[in-house]
């Protein structure tokens, strides 16, 4: 009975330590299969702050205008971030990025200001936190939104981040590109199905049949 009661403890660590090793084998084959979690926050936080960036470019390279509807929808976003940040504990708990947060409320302000009925008032301000904002803000609450999900996306490396970073810009010249050249890819008929006013240079099929 005296060795069955030792043998039992060593049994019971032994079992611990296989387990933990199976542990980490899973957590390495999962890695090998699906990446590691911050590869897949960094894919999850460049796909969506790069769409969003490539539709406000476009749209500004094809009318000469950010749409308002796509500068509420990330302003939203940015304000529930901030007001949660500071009635709980979700990050960000540090004023200096929490300001960042406001960057869309910042160009609501100036919108608001500025009077449609004077001409290039405030239009170049506009333009440079609309740029700040895309370039900017839209990635960071991306990964607020991505990291408050899901703690281990919080410590991105900071190759990562610039790796987003650089993502975002490279498609927001890209829409930009493709906005201005529109004629090269898109017809009027093409933004007349979508439901969207016509650029100026958009290509008119012939439809005379001559």
């Amino acid at each position: 009975m005296a060795t069955q009661q030792h043998d039992l403890p060593r049994l019971d660590c032994s079992y611990k330590q296989e387990e933990r090793l199976s542990d980490t084998t899973d957590d390495l084959t999962t890695q090998d299969r699906y990446g590691t979690p911050a590869e897949r926050a960094t894919l999850l936080i460049a796909v969506a702050s790069s769409s969003v960036a490539f539709m406000l470019a476009f749209n500004l390279g094809a009318y000469g205008e950010v749409f308002f509807d796509q500068i509420f929808t990330v302003w939203i976003t940015a304000t529930i971030v901030f007001i949660a940040s500071i009635i709980s504990r979700l990050p960000p708990n540090g004023w200096p990025a929490r300001l960042l947060l406001l960057l869309p409320s910042v160009w609501l302000l100036v919108a608001w200001i500025d009077n449609p009925r004077k001409e290039d008032a405030g239009e170049s301000l506009l333009l440079i936190l609309t740029l700040l904002i895309t370039v900017v803000a839209l990635p960071f609450v991306a990964w607020l939104l991505v990291a408050t999900i899901n703690p281990d996306f919080r410590d991105l490396p900071r190759s990562n981040k610039l790796a987003v970073g650089g993502v975002v810009v490279v498609f927001f010249v890209a829409g930009l590109f493709f906005g201005a050249r529109n004629d090269v890819l898109l017809t009027c008929d093409d933004f007349k199905v979508s439901g969207n006013d016509l650029p100026d240079n958009c290509v008119q099929l012939d439809t005379s049949g001559s």
